[in-house]
């Protein structure tokens, strides 16, 4: 850090707490012309300390994903707009799939008044959360937790989640990311969609038998997932009939 200005080691606080910010809030925090944030952010990134985005900075790049504590002080008013919408739509009675990730465990803890829910999770602080409650019925897989993550992950996992059907399964994800399809047999055109990404690729096997056994698809995710990396594909986001940001909540994204 010795090489940076104050500014720009502040720029870098911000970044790391919020993972990405717009230039213009930044010219605006501390009072400075727009280039003048421009050359601090490119000064940032010479360095790889951070990762130019459209408008703004974010991350730099990285095919390991924080530890959860890390993530867990990151968008926290975000995340809790999130849970605020997820947790009433989600009926008593219910069977639910929980995936992994700090914004399920914030869901979690707005499901402790729900009754009679049965809840499949291999996120152990969701687990924990919900256990409180007398009225619901808690399955985890066996395996190792994974204390950096707070989750159990892996192929056993996957097969777990498989032996159960669920009325809604909800996922979060490392990152959002725009990818270009080959063409499918006998068309000539590429596609191109917006998919949900893991860092890992167990992550992602987890969260797609997630998904595959559940009658309703929702995926929660803030706005700091579209400026991040990840090169593990889940699915692509127009096989979800809900997706949950603090901004909206989107319906039916399927073409049914």
């Amino acid at each position: 850090m010795a090489d940076l200005t104050v500014r720009q080691e502040q720029i870098l606080a911000l970044v790391h707490r919020d993972e990405y910010c717009t230039i213009e809030a930044l010219s605006h925090h501390f009072a400075v012309t727009t280039q003048t944030i421009r050359r601090d952010i490119n000064a940032l990134c010479a360095m790889g300390l951070a990762r130019r985005h459209h408008g703004g900075v974010g991350l730099p790049a990285t095919l390991s994903n924080r530890s959860y504590l890390a993530r867990q002080a990151t968008d926290q008013a975000e995340k809790r707009l999130i849970a605020e919408r997820v947790a009433p739509l989600i009926p008593d009675g219910s069977t639910v799939f929980l995936g992994i990730g700090t914004t399920i465990a914030l869901i979690a803890e707005r499901l402790v008044h729900h009754h009679e829910l049965r809840v499949v999770t291999n996120n152990f602080e969701a687990a924990h959360i919900l256990s409180q409650n007398e009225h619901m019925e808690i399955w985890l897989p066996e395996g190792r937790i994974r204390s950096h993550d707070g989750d159990i992950v892996g192929d056993h996992v996957s097969q777990f989640f498989s032996r159960f059907s669920a009325d809604i399964g909800i996922i979060g994800c490392a990152a959002v990311s725009h990818l270009t399809q080959p063409p499918m047999l006998g068309r000539f055109e590429t596609e191109s969609a917006e998919f949900a990404m893991e860092y890992e690729l167990r992550e992602a096997a987890v969260s797609q038998a997630i998904v595959h056994h559940s009658q309703q698809k929702w995926l929660v995710a803030s706005q700091a997932k579209w400026q991040r990396k990840a090169n593990a594909k889940v699915i692509a986001l127009n096989q979800f009939d809900r997706l949950f940001t603090a901004e909206s909540s989107h319906d039916e994204w399927t073409d049914a």
